[in-house]
């Protein structure tokens, strides 16, 4: 009888163990499954009790990763009647034989949503995230027509199980990577060339404190200087500067990012410092933890010094402009490769598997939204309006206001008629398709506003306004309408926005067969410009995809020869390179 005790602890043990891997691989129904079945092994075993409490209470887990699930009983009197029969012929105490005899079910019935269900959940309570996943595709294409909401608390467990270790290829939020050779690139050089980088602290190794970390550099590439101190207490989020990369300088440089747009803008800014590398570059991608599923959300940098009030406000504008400007965008595999905003329509079409994966895509995004260390950073952001953006039935509808369109989707906006909304209405409508990125419903707002110019204009950028107008015309073979429209917006424009729309009209002149005029534009600018010599490479480049190559050829000689004595050793090597293929005279 000893013995037997000592192995069933033993046993316990070692399960004990099994589950905390799985939870450091990011497997936490895995975790929790192990920890169930050592106290099968022995139930009094404090260390497998420990260790589920410790689950249970981890708040800086969403909710789905932590909840205890359950297996779904059937719903007919004849998947009960199958079930019976399976079940105790399978001897389903086992988790394996369990999942087996849910196999042969689906075998039998392959429409039993609820046997599919419970072989994903004994998939997941085994560690076979991937198998698990694809079971609860099926639940979703069974149920989402009758049984919504059992679908998108199937798709939102999804959503937790491809960040699991083994399904890192169906991971969707992932932190990149480049590595480049150091090429004789100096920290100091790259900080004087490019003010937006800035260093932070080296962080320590806590297991090390003996280590010296005197031969590494982190450094943070934003895509922009901060504001001026003095700046108007009125300054918006979209205004703060973002982090592109983290930039970890040793014997190479190594970008990392949770964007991989940013880590992409902050390597061609690179690029122009070194020469290109080629196949040096070293590449990677991998999943976030789950604690940071919502990492690219905070690459926003908020000025020191400032009032608390402007922290807040700015937080709750970063969340907003991430999720409905930004994030609806991206393609994910949790959406069958398309982006929410696609799903959305598709959803919006009739698609009931679209409309369950979307809601519990989002359901996801929600719970780290409410994790008790996010409640600050989201100052409250109900993601109603999230779901209002997408088409999607809201939870609480008094969280919104459905007079408030700057959360609005695409089926509304277009339902409004311009000339009918209010000052306050009209730039809410424009700035919320602004973010939609569609022009057909963008264009009609930017006319009514550049007609009407409210006080609330302010609020919009001018290049912005003007941009899908200007879009429409090009697209419409009316270029003298689209220099028209620059000239309007350069009247409501600063200096930045100036530049842009100065640069577009080079664009505009050279790809309607008037390269002189381009270059002109072009000269002016970097005159007037401290990197100029960036801008004479755009101006060859665009001037050359116009057919202007001979246009193109002085600005591309003025950087062979200037960008040298700056240290834009890279900016040089693509000139050449140009040079090269237009034949040199």
């Amino acid at each position: 009888m000893a013995s037997t005790t000592r192995n069933e602890s033993d046993a316990a043990l070692a399960l004990v163990h099994e589950g905390w891997n799985h939870l450091m691989s990011q497997r936490p129904l895995a975790a929790w499954g192990s920890w169930q079945r050592a106290l099968r092994a022995e139930p009094d075993s404090t260390a497998a009790r420990k260790a589920l409490a410790t689950l249970e209470s981890a708040a800086e887990l969403p909710l789905a990763a932590r909840k205890v699930y359950r297996l779904r009983q059937p719903r007919t009197p004849d998947q009960r009647t199958r079930w019976d029969l399976r079940l105790r012929a399978g001897g389903a105490e086992d988790l394996d034989a369990a999942a087996a005899a849910f196999e042969r079910l689906v075998e039998d019935a392959p429409d039993d949503a609820e046997a599919w269900f419970n072989r994903a959940l004994c998939l997941a309570w085994r560690g076979r995230d991937v198998d698990a996943v694809e079971c609860l595709d099926r639940v979703v294409a069974l149920s989402a027509a009758h049984d919504f909401e059992g679908a998108v608390e199937a798709w939102t467990l999804a959503e937790v199980l491809r960040q699991g270790g083994g399904a890192e290829l169906l991971a969707d939020d992932l932190r990149y990577a480049c590595t480049f050779p150091r090429m004789g690139a100096d920290v100091d050089e790259m900080i004087a060339l490019f003010p937006e980088i800035r260093r932070i602290p080296t962080p320590k190794d806590p297991t090390r404190p003996e280590a010296s970390a005197d031969d590494l550099e982190v450094l943070e590439w934003l895509d922009r200087p901060f504001p001026a101190a003095d700046s108007d207490d009125g300054l918006p989020a979209s205004a703060l500067p973002q982090v592109l990369a983290t930039v970890y300088a040793d014997g190479s440089l190594r970008l990392s990012s949770p964007r991989v747009d940013g880590l992409e803008q902050a390597e061609e800014r690179l690029k122009l410092l070194i020469r290109d590398p080629g196949e040096a570059v070293e590449r990677a991608a991998a999943p976030l933890p789950l604690p940071f599923l919502d990492a690219a959300v905070w690459t926003v940098r908020f000025p020191e010094g400032r009032d608390r009030a402007d922290a807040d406000r700015w937080a709750r504008e970063v969340v907003e402009n991430y999720y409905e400007d930004r994030w609806i965008h991206g393609p994910r595999q949790g959406l069958d490769g398309l982006s929410p905003l696609a799903a959305a329509h598709d959803a919006h079409a009739g698609d009931d598997q679209a409309r369950a994966k979307l809601a519990g895509v989002v359901r996801l995004r929600e719970q780290l939204g409410a994790r008790p260390s996010s409640a600050a950073m989201y100052q409250g952001y109900p993601f109603d309006r999230l779901r209002r953006r997408l088409g999607l039935d809201p939870i609480d509808p008094a969280s919104i206001d459905s007079a408030d369109l700057s959360c609005a989707g695409p089926w509304e906006l277009k339902a409004q008629e311009p000339a009918d909304l209010d000052d306050q209405q009209l730039v809410d409508a424009f700035l919320s398709a602004k973010g939609l990125g569609d022009d057909a419903i963008s264009a009609p707002l930017a006319e009514e506003l550049f007609r009407r110019r409210p006080d609330s204009l302010a609020r919009v950028d001018a290049s912005d306004l003007a941009a899908p107008l200007i879009r429409r015309a090009m697209q419409e073979g009316r270029s003298s309408d689209a220099l028209e429209r620059i000239a309007q917006a350069r009247e409501l424009a600063d200096a930045n926005q100036t530049r842009t729309l100065d640069v577009w009209k080079a664009e505009v002149y050279a790809r309607t067969g008037r390269p002189d005029r381009a270059a002109e534009v072009y000269e002016a600018l970097i005159d007037a410009s401290p990197t100029g010599v960036r801008l004479a490479l755009d101006a060859a480049e665009t001037l050359i995809d116009a057919g202007s190559a001979a246009a193109a050829q002085p600005f591309l000689k003025d950087v062979v020869r200037t960008a040298p004595a700056l240290g834009l050793r890279g900016l040089a090597q693509r000139a050449e390179m140009l040079l090269d293929s237009l034949g040199r005279d």
